[in-house]
């Protein structure tokens, strides 16, 4: 499930979902594009927008003509020139109860991830600006009770500003592996797009040099996390599309300068909450931790790249969806989070 704001996210989403339509062996790739759309004062919508949640789902326009026909078409488009069904939709929902609308459609679909757009935007001098603070409240919510993974999109033009065309994708992604859960489902998902032949994958293990570990407790790798990175590793080649580098580090200085050689690719794919010695020392003092460390490292200010970054969450079967009707009383309430400024 694709999930977007305005026009402005289109082209880079259609230019991810093409990335990760997989090789002609597949069964191909459904996608869900929903266009986020706030509750409306007007008395017509309410009154659609309440006919339609009494069965708890959120109002959808399908194929209705109307000032996303624009959206819409880029989307027949774009189904029509690849392997991929797309079923664009509209969710009106006040934004209080936003993420229990994208989480029910997402688990009534059986989505395997959604795709959110990050609550800022890219500006003509490169810095990220703010589009409305209100959505970043929506992604934590959809973060934390989402019936699948997560994947927060910040987009600084993957593909280029417009859609490219299967024939034409040409993209260098970087895969950052610290460990845990959340890097394990990044580099699957990377995996899977390196299955494009426009796509050349480049994945980095950090480890802590040894030296530097001193009294630090070693914890053994999860056994499915080690046969997993050495799956990956058998898949990989000198010349082939995808390549494994372990960069071992002392510190965090050294993590970020490693950063800084791959920062000329189109796209870096992050666990949200990467696990070991090495993420934790790098202390990112981030405004948006929904992002993680790595995630706010990329997307800061400091750092200096033209690297989209897919910042994902692995499934985390922390709460039921059953029980997401008993979140609106909770959602309803003032956000002590909520950004003041």
């Amino acid at each position: 499930m694709a999930c977007f704001h305005s026009t402005r996210n289109v082209p880079t989403l259609i230019n991810i979902i093409e990335a990760s339509r997989g090789t002609e062996k597949r069964e191909g790739l459904c996608v869900h594009a929903m266009y986020l759309m706030e509750l409306s004062e007007r008395s017509s919508a309410i009154r659609m927008v309440h006919k339609a949640r009494k069965n708890g789902l959120p109002f959808w326009i399908v194929g209705q003509k109307s000032s996303t026909d624009q959206i819409v078409v880029a989307f027949e488009t774009f189904q029509q020139l690849s392997r991929v069904w797309v079923q664009p939709t509209t969710a009106i929902s006040p934004m209080n109860s936003m993420h229990e609308d994208i989480c029910a459609s997402a688990e009534r679909k059986r989505a395997a991830i959604i795709i959110l757009p990050f609550h800022k935007h890219q500006r003509l001098d490169g810095q990220l600006e703010t589009t409305r603070t209100d959505f970043r409240n929506v992604n934590r919510r959809v973060l934390e009770h989402a019936p699948c993974s997560v994947g927060i999109l910040v987009d600084r033009g993957f593909g280029g500003t417009t859609q490219v065309s299967a024939s034409n994708v040409d993209s260098v992604i970087t895969v950052v592996f610290f460990g845990g859960p959340d890097d394990c489902k990044a580099l699957s998902y990377g995996a899977r797009m390196a299955e494009h032949p426009g796509i050349n994958l480049v994945v980095i293990r950090f480890l802590l040099d040894t030296e530097v570990m001193g009294d630090i407790v070693r914890i053994d790798m999860d056994r499915e996390e080690d046969e997993f990175l050495t799956g990956f590793k058998q898949k990989t080649t000198r010349d082939g599309p995808m390549k494994y580098e372990e960069r071992v580090v002392r510190n965090a200085a050294e993590t970020v300068e490693v950063l800084h050689e791959h920062s000329r690719c189109n796209l870096f794919l992050v666990g949200r909450m990467p696990e070991g010695p090495v993420p934790s020392d790098l202390n990112v003092n981030t405004e948006c931790p929904e992002l993680g460390p790595v995630g706010g490292l990329l997307t800061s200010s400091d750092f200096s790249t033209t690297a989209s970054v897919l910042v994902v969450q692995q499934y985390r079967n922390q709460l039921s969806m059953h029980s997401l009707a008993s979140l609106k009383e909770e959602d309803e309430s003032p956000d002590k989070d909520a950004d003041t400024s």
